[in-house]
């Protein structure tokens, strides 16, 4: 039998082929180069401009002791200012910095999750925790803490003014706090004292239907989540609405922790890093909770509590209803600088089980529900029958148990 030979005219048309990609690959490649480059000589073109119009039309004086290291501060934090992204921002040396050791001290908060706040040099209240004494005194989400104990977060500096939130149990803080309500200051004293966050709160609504709201998710979570789902099942309930409107901030670990007690087996969210060239996959067990759920969301859920919604929605082990997320979708970190200085940089980012990038979009839901605004501003204390998306929720589970009304 005469073998089968390779053509020529074939092996020409490979190599051509080969060639031309291989082309095209280097031509996108150093286009993306030479655009760098060209933004980066952009930028410094762009300093060089404003520094020569400066040095010769300025007509005060730069303060020689320090005011340079001013200028190059703030063109640090117009860089971060630049890119848009209210989790980012700069940290200076001085707010950077961290504080001495403080001896004597036994570690009790007031119960607050915080971040900087670049406008004002405060510690901004991302979430005063449910029964802490943040609370308590009245402490609110946007609330923006400028003194304590007489000395404003600006002198301090960021870090240091934190590391005085903390104290010995019994203890007394004085905070002056701008509140994102009325745009007042107002002056406030705190006293610390253990408390146990009360992130879960549960009840039987009706029909064998239970009722689980978190507002937060952090280490406590998954054991007032299980200890909710007991109490509710050993009262009758056959199927559970749980309800993560309003939750805007939180510990990604708890957040796996609870679905993946929730859920059966399989993937839970992917988190990708730029750094990196694989995403990195959190799986659930085989163990789940073997009881129909409707979830809801509204606008105000934000983060790790559209990592839960997601993953519900995407693997069918729920039915989601409300309205689009907030879109919240990366995760920040502190990069320490070499001089001191320091950024807090968005690096990661949630993909969902379906392969859903949200941030800036939203997770929708299954079932879209709208609440009116005054309503939702009443939310969680909003009365049932006054709740269309919890009706809502609670129909469906009925639907799904066979119900009849």
């Amino acid at each position: 039998m005469k073998k089968k030979g390779i053509r020529i005219g074939t092996v020409f048309f490979l190599l051509v082929a080969t060639m031309a990609v291989t082309a095209i690959g280097t031509y996108y490649y150093v286009s993306q180069i030479i655009n760098d480059i060209g933004r980066n000589q952009q930028m410094y073109q762009k300093l060089d401009l404003i520094n020569s119009v400066i040095s010769r039309n300025y007509v005060l004086s730069i303060n020689l002791v320090d005011g340079y290291d001013d200028i190059i501060d703030g063109m640090a934090a117009g860089y971060i200012e630049g890119l848009g992204d209210e989790n980012s921002y700069y940290l200076d040396e001085k707010n950077f910095k961290a504080p001495s050791a403080v001896t004597g001290i036994s570690g009790i908060d007031i119960g607050i999750l915080y971040s900087f706040a670049p406008s004002t040099g405060g510690i901004k209240i991302n979430l005063p925790k449910a029964g802490s004494p943040a609370e308590i005194a009245g402490l609110e989400k946007g609330d923006i803490i400028l003194s304590i104990d007489g000395t404003n977060v600006t002198e301090d500096g960021y870090r240091r003014a934190v590391a005085k939130l903390t104290g010995n149990a019994g203890s007394t803080v004085s905070l002056s706090v701008l509140k994102s309500s009325t745009s007042e200051i107002v002056d406030l004293e705190i006293t610390r004292m253990e408390y146990v966050p009360q992130t879960v709160s549960y009840r039987i609504i009706e029909n064998g239907i239970g009722y689980i709201y978190i507002n937060e998710f952090d280490k406590t979570t998954l054991s007032s989540f299980n200890a909710a789902v007991d109490k509710l099942t050993e009262t009758g309930a056959k199927g559970i609405v749980i309800d993560v409107r309003n939750n805007s901030v939180g510990d990604f670990a708890s957040v796996v922790e609870v679905l993946d007690r929730i859920m059966p087996s399989g993937i839970i969210v992917s988190v990708r890093e730029q750094s990196s060239d694989t995403p990195t996959r959190y799986f659930s067990d085989d163990t789940n909770l073997m009881l129909p759920i409707t979830v809801l969301q509204n606008g105000e859920t934000s983060g790790v509590a559209e990592v839960f919604t997601s993953a519900l929605r995407d693997t069918e082990k729920a039915v989601v209803i409300g309205t689009t997320s907030k879109g919240m979708g990366v995760g920040q970190r502190d990069i320490a600088l070499s001089d001191g200085t320091a950024i807090r940089l968005s690096v990661y980012e949630y993909v969902t089980p379906a392969g859903e990038r949200f941030h800036g979009v939203g997770i929708a839901p299954n079932v879209i529900v709208q609440l009116e605004e005054d309503k939702e501003a009443l939310l969680p204390n909003l009365p049932e029958e006054d709740d269309v998306q919890l009706q809502m929720a609670v129909d469906k589970l009925k639907s799904m148990l066979g119900i009849q009304e």
